[in-house]
């Protein structure tokens, strides 16, 4: 069986959002859910208070198409001011959304939000080294494109209980990942890197950091930035979760804790279904039967 490590601290959903944002938020808003609402609402009030400006300017229509001048004068008062009246509604509805989204998304507070947000919707989120994540689901958040990404999937909506329930409808569809395809890939990495450091060592058990594989595995600058490190080191999970763990060739895979490493650069840590810290250090293959 695996050789994995697993922590008893249990990394937990954040303690609950301070009662003062940063100043990246404006002062009247708590929150960005908060801040949504708000537009939401008075959106709808605009909706209401448009439609009737709009029955103002029909009946300035009829008045000019007869000629009533009383009337017409009366009237072009009266959608003046409703339409001066719209326009200040509308200021103060866009007050809501004046702030900077970009430095919001970016620091520490929407990742609070979305963790007690998901903790009130019952729905178990962690954050590790910056990386959300909520069993099997990364989420990683995309300040500068205004949006995040679940599962390399990106999504513009933003709106943490919407954003929440969206991480539980991935939650509930079937894994994607699979876990044979992953294995082989593992240990024809493996294999190279075994082999260079002599090809009779293929199959004896020989430990080799994780990370050295997924070094190999991202070579090219841009497979870095498309298969992270945290993702790797939840497909590892996965892999070891599952127990699909001897090859076509019949090689069986063993993972890896060594308490003697302590730089942590040397280590895959992820969190385990439950919230639990897991941490991985190398993979060996062992020739079965």
């Amino acid at each position: 069986m695996s050789e994995s490590f697993e922590s008893e601290s249990a990394v937990g959903v954040l303690e609950a959002a301070e009662p003062e944002l940063e100043a990246s938020m404006p002062s009247q808003t708590r929150s960005l859910e908060q801040a949504l609402a708000e537009i939401e609402a008075q959106a709808g009030d605009l909706v209401k208070t448009t439609k009737q400006v709009m029955a103002s300017y029909k009946k300035i229509k009829d008045a000019a198409k007869v000629g009533d001048l009383v009337k017409l004068r009366k009237l072009l008062e009266e959608g003046k001011a409703a339409t001066l009246g719209l326009g200040c509604d509308f200021v103060k509805t866009q007050e809501h959304l004046n702030f900077d989204e970009s430095s919001y998304l970016a620091g520490k507070d929407f990742r609070q939000e979305l963790l007690t947000t998901a903790q009130q919707m019952g729905v178990n989120l962690y954050e590790h080294d910056g990386i959300l994540f909520s069993y099997p689901v990364l989420l990683r958040i995309l300040h500068n494109e205004r949006a995040v990404s679940i599962d390399r999937v990106r999504e513009s909506h933003l709106r943490p209980s919407v954003l929440v329930k969206r991480l539980k409808e991935v939650q509930n569809k079937p894994l994607r990942f699979k876990p044979k395809s992953f294995l082989e890939m593992l240990y024809t990495a493996y294999s190279i890197v075994v082999a260079g450091r002599g090809k009779h060592l293929i199959g004896k058990g020989t430990v080799i950091p994780l990370l050295e594989l997924y070094q190999l595995l991202t070579l090219l600058p841009w497979q870095a930035s498309e298969y992270t490190r945290q993702e790797f080191g939840r497909d590892v999970y996965l892999l070891d979760k599952i127990g699909e763990i001897t090859t076509k060739n019949s090689h069986r895979a063993n993972f890896h804790a060594s308490t003697g490493v302590r730089d942590v650069s040397k280590t895959l840590t992820v969190i385990a279904q439950g919230g639990r810290e897991k941490t991985y250090y190398g993979i060996s293959f062992v020739k079965a039967g």
